[in-house]
């Protein structure tokens, strides 16, 4: 009988706990910050390099510390040092990351657990682009030596141009939000670490990738390896040479249509290219073809290239010290980031006071 009722007041404790456990009541119940998990360092940083960062990281770990109070989960902070010994020359410093990641609280067979699964939201210092997009150009050839495809140089996108307008650093920041993300670019106020490309500069390198595209494939239609399939098809050689040509024309005829670009007036050429990549607008219907034309800001299949700025970084401090700064919230809109973004857009200043004064 002793142990029926144990059992029976167990069962009981069991349905109550289970009805206790309220994933919205869970919203509201405060969290706590978790052991950070040490740092991480990848290259090879000096002992002051990584000591100078720290103090940075540690300056917005504190803010974070005090500022932002977990609720309905729990929080760490976490510092990742990058010295990318094969980047482009062109971006300057070394990158440090700031990661703040949410992790829900959640019910698990009716008890309060904290997920496996966090969130991550980053502040990048130097970080040397912006999203996946540095501000160098992009060669012709790859590592490999393969011909890198798209328009040459990275992109600003219709998205980082809200309202057909470029980035405005008057400033000092520039915001741009996705479906579910927030990012703040923070620079130097009057001052952007990228610079747009002329219209020369951009037809100029789509001369260079067409020329060199074109070399690779008649490199191959030259070749013993080509010139054999062609005598052992005879029943197919017509339709093989058609194809070649087909497939020749592809660069051809944009290289034509951009040599003939660049014979126009200096003013013209000057302009900020803003491109798209559609069928040539005056292409002949038996001779459609790609290219990339220029547009303008409020096309939604525009691209901005970008470069580096040189004038924009002071190369002699350095090269921890914070001199870009980008901020990403992740699922910005959802419950778990909504505080993180909220913290962000409210202390904008204080991101634009860690950058040092290229002065």
């Amino acid at each position: 009988m002793k142990k029926l009722f144990i059992f029976l007041l167990c069962l009981y404790s069991a349905t109550v706990s289970a009805q206790d456990c309220d994933r919205e009541a869970l919203k509201t119940l405060p969290g706590k910050w978790l052991p950070q998990p040490g740092y991480s360092v990848t290259g090879k940083l000096s002992a002051a390099e990584i000591a100078g960062a720290k103090k940075v990281l540690n300056r917005i770990q504190q803010m974070f510390q005090e500022k932002y109070k977990p609720v309905g989960m729990d929080a760490y902070h976490h510092h990742h040092y990058l010295k990318d010994d094969d980047a482009d020359k062109n971006n300057y410093g070394n990158n440090a990351t700031y990661t703040i990641r949410n992790f829900l609280l959640v019910c698990v067979k009716g008890r309060k657990e904290t997920s496996a699964e966090g969130v991550g939201s980053f502040v990048h210092i130097n970080p040397g682009g912006i999203y996946d997009r540095d501000f160098s150009e992009i060669p012709i050839y790859d590592e490999y030596g393969k011909i890198k495809s798209g328009p040459g140089f990275y992109c600003l996108s219709a998205t980082d141009c809200a309202g057909g307008k470029l980035p405005d650093f008057s400033k000092g920041y520039h915001i741009v939000e996705q479906t579910n993300s927030f990012t703040v670019w923070i620079g130097h106020e009057g001052r952007q670490p990228f610079r747009y490309v002329s219209r020369k500069e951009f037809l100029e390198k789509q001369v260079a990738i067409c020329e060199a595209e074109l070399k690779e494939k008649n490199k191959y239609y030259s070749s013993k390896g080509w010139k054999e399939m062609l005598e052992n098809n005879p029943q197919s050689r017509e339709d093989m040479l058609n194809s070649m040509k087909q497939i020749l024309a592809i660069h051809e005829l944009p290289l034509q249509a951009y040599r003939k670009d660049l014979k126009k007036d200096t003013a013209w050429l000057n302009e900020i290219a803003i491109v798209n990549y559609l069928r040539a607008p005056d292409a002949n219907p038996k001779n459609n073809y790609m290219r990339y034309n220029f547009t303008t800001l409020d096309d939604v299949y525009m691209s901005v290239p970008i470069m580096p700025n040189p004038g924009y970084y002071n190369r002699s401090l350095p090269k921890w010290t914070p001199q870009f700064i980008r901020i990403d919230v992740r699922e910005a809109n959802q419950f778990i980031s909504k505080n993180v973004r909220k913290l962000v857009e409210e202390n904008i200043d204080f991101f634009k006071g860690l950058l040092v004064n290229r002065e």
